[in-house]
Formats: structure tokens, sequence, C-alpha cells
């Protein structure tokens, strides 16, 4: 087993924190986006670690091997049991609300975000982050971050990401490519 990709933690947490301080503790409204922004998370961060090849065309489980994380070692069962067959975009829209979900929980789980019931109960309550999101240093997480950021809100940053490699461009045109699709089925269902 080994530790987590990054020394300041995982990206989707990143991912999800950053967008309930934005929010005002309201994520779940962003549902799609985020779930899409998750399950692309994890995948660049399992290609950070080298478990899994990520190019336009697919995903390569490259090491089927258990990490600490429970939902990065969901998303590999997911991919050894669904992957072969499915384009970049296939993955990360099946991955998304299981991803979502899971994040959301360790993160509820954790401490590090607290549900607060509204007047109607739990359903319009909010989720706020009990710390302020930490902001990882420069380098291939944070640029990751912020191009992961931006395709969920469908606005390229000032710059992509660098240091995060063809994985991290790779996962940002799908989740884009995604968003596109959902939009264009609410707008045109028929």
């Amino acid at each position: 087993m080994i530790r987590p990709p990054t020394a300041t933690g995982r990206l989707a947490d990143a991912l999800l924190l950053h967008a309930a301080e934005t929010t005002g503790g309201r994520p779940d409204r962003w549902r799609t986006e985020l779930g899409l922004g998750a399950a692309g998370a994890v995948l660049v961060d399992l290609a950070f670690i080298g478990r899994v090849a990520v190019r336009p065309d697919g995903v390569t489980v490259r090491s089927a091997a258990r990490v600490e994380d429970p939902v990065a070692d969901g998303v590999l069962g997911a991919l050894l049991l669904t992957g072969r067959g499915r384009c970049l975009e296939g993955c990360v829209e099946h991955l998304a609300p299981s991803v979502y979900e899971a994040v959301l929980a360790r993160l509820l789980a954790e401490g590090r975000l607290e549900c607060v019931r509204g007047r109607f109960g739990a359903r319009y309550g909010r989720c706020l982050p009990t710390a302020p999101a930490p902001t990882p240093p420069h380098g291939p997480h944070a640029d990751a971050l912020a191009a992961l950021s931006g395709a969920v809100r469908r606005r390229p940053p000032g710059r992509r990401a660098a240091d995060g490699g063809p994985a991290v461009e790779a996962v940002c045109a799908a989740v884009e490519g995604r968003l596109r699709a959902a939009a264009q089925t609410l707008t045109c269902p028929f």
C-alpha cells in the first residue's frame, strides 16, 4: 500500500472542499459538475502515482494493487470490471455519481465538512467546511486542481496544468465534453 499521491492530500477532496467553500456550503446544487470533476480528480491522482494511463481514447489500468484510499480502490475496481472499450468521457461519466457520493461521505466522516440543517430539514441544509480549504503549494497538484476547477465551471483557467501533463489535459477535456453533452440533453431533450 502507498500513501495518497500528494503531500497535500487527495485532489477530489480538495475539489469538493473548495466547491463547498465557494458555494456557501451548497455543493449538492452542482452535483453533476462536481461528480464529473471528482471522478476526473481520482483518475488524475491515480495517473500521478502510475496506477493508470489516461489518454483521450480511454483509461488503462497499469497496476491494480490497492492504495490507501477506498475511493481510488473502488475506481480501480470499476475500471477493471467495465473499463475496456470505454472512451475517457464514458469512464468519467460512469464513475461520477459513486465517486461524488463516496468523497462527500468521506469528508463528512472525517469531520472536514459539517452538515448544517436548514429550516426544512437535511435536504435543504448546507455542508460547510470546518476549516478553510487548504491551498496546495505550486506544482502539479495545484495546477491539476486549477484545471479541474476550471473544467467543472466550464471556464478555462488562465494557465492549463503545465506540470500536470497530458493526463490532466485529457481528463479536463473529458469533463468539459460530458458537461457539454449534459447541457445539450437538458436544453434539447429530443
